[in-house]
């Protein structure tokens, strides 16, 4: 990775066009009692959202162009599925988003402005993943 426009441009890449960020296309079937499980999950939805923009306008201001990704073919299997089957493909899927985030991360120089909003980003993609566990897990405190 050579340029920081180039690595931030593919932290977004990896985040705008991942399994978390196409869920909202996708709805799974949530079965009673799962709602606050979906909520959790529409919450890393949301933040990830947050995090592409400030990706998006963090490369803008460096003079770069925006280049978000596309979501692998892959992924249309995923319609109509159950939160549950979807969270077992959404932990393998986050931590291989993880590791591309964390090659980012090290890649750019330390103490700047541009690592250390990878780094935050990073560590919403270890909170999400986390998140995920507890649920796969029954550690999250479902509505009954």
């Amino acid at each position: 990775m050579s340029s920081t426009i180039d690595i931030l441009n593919r932290m977004l890449g990896v985040y705008n066009a991942s399994l978390v960020s196409y869920i909202k296309y996708a709805e799974p079937w949530v079965a009673y009692g799962q709602e606050e499980s979906m909520a959790l999950v529409k919450d890393a939805i949301e933040d990830q959202e947050r995090s592409v923009k400030v990706l998006g306008e963090r490369i803008l201001e460096l003079g770069g162009i925006v280049q978000p990704g596309a979501y692998p073919l892959t992924f249309t299997s995923f319609h109509d599925v159950s939160l549950d089957y979807l969270l077992n493909v959404l932990l393998v899927t986050q931590q291989d988003d993880i590791d591309v985030i964390l090659q980012c991360v090290n890649s750019l120089e330390v103490d700047t402005r541009d690592r250390a909003i990878a780094e935050e980003i990073l560590g919403n993609a270890q909170a999400h993943l986390e998140t995920f566990q507890e649920i796969v897990s029954g550690e999250t405190a479902d509505a009954s």
